[in-house]
């Protein structure tokens, strides 16, 4: 699957970095980790979660990385680790013997608009403070 992104920032996130300089990071990494918590609380809230008692279930297991930077872009991703992340793809698209039951996308979907509005009054705060 290949990752969502949410756009529409940019120029507001231009102007934090003009007014606050070295200090924008900070506010930055609040802003993207903000959002990236609200969109795994709705992906720990829909997905599906095993009957069977042993094992690590997926939605014990979803977390949201530090932040990282590619071609200048940070962002951060939310995902699981190495005990559950080979079973993700099993429930987002289903199997032969198992229909889909979709939650990374329909998280997200579901809870964009809100991260996008953490991300925008985390820096208005950052301007005002």
């Amino acid at each position: 699957m290949s990752g969502m992104e949410m756009t529409g920032i940019d120029a507001m996130l231009a102007d934090v970095r003009r007014r606050l300089g070295n200090a924008s990071a900070k506010v930055e990494r609040v802003a993207l980790t903000s959002a990236g918590e609200l969109i795994a609380e709705e992906e720990r809230s829909i997905v599906a979660v095993s009957d069977k008692p042993s094992g690590t279930h997926i939605q014990d297991d979803i977390y949201v990385t530090r932040v990282m930077r590619k071609e200048g872009v940070k962002y951060v991703l939310v995902r699981q680790t190495k005990k559950t992340s080979w079973r993700t793809h099993l429930l987002e698209f289903g199997t032969s013997k198992m229909s889909a039951q979709p939650y990374k996308e329909p998280a997200f979907h579901a809870r964009k608009g809100a991260a996008l509005n953490i991300m925008v009054e985390t820096f208005r705060e950052g301007l005002r403070g």
